[in-house]
């Protein structure tokens, strides 16, 4: 029988939390009943908040590797978040 590693197990952990949070989104925007999405969304903040923690205990011991951006491309990104942010606050 094989061990699990921590890698492993954590790594389990944070794709549950992503497909959690997505499962999560879509509850949110389809519920017409204010308590139901008022819950789901407090379940998805919580969630958002432990990905977070599990990303970054696995950055820390280099089990998730990630591109650094260039000022370049952060600022590329924040201009199209801005044209979104508009498009949907007309």
């Amino acid at each position: 029988m094989k061990n699990i590693t921590d890698k492993e197990i954590v790594n389990v952990l944070l794709n549950q939390h992503k497909l959690s949070a997505s499962s999560l989104t879509t509850l949110v925007l389809e519920s017409a009943n204010q308590n139901l999405r008022n819950d789901a969304t407090n379940i998805l903040n919580k969630t958002f908040k432990h990905q977070k923690q599990i990303f970054d205990i696995m950055t820390q011991k280099g089990w998730y590797q990630v591109q650094s951006a260039s000022q370049q491309q952060i600022s590329q990104a924040q201009q199209e978040m801005g044209g979104t942010q508009q498009a949907f606050t007309m």
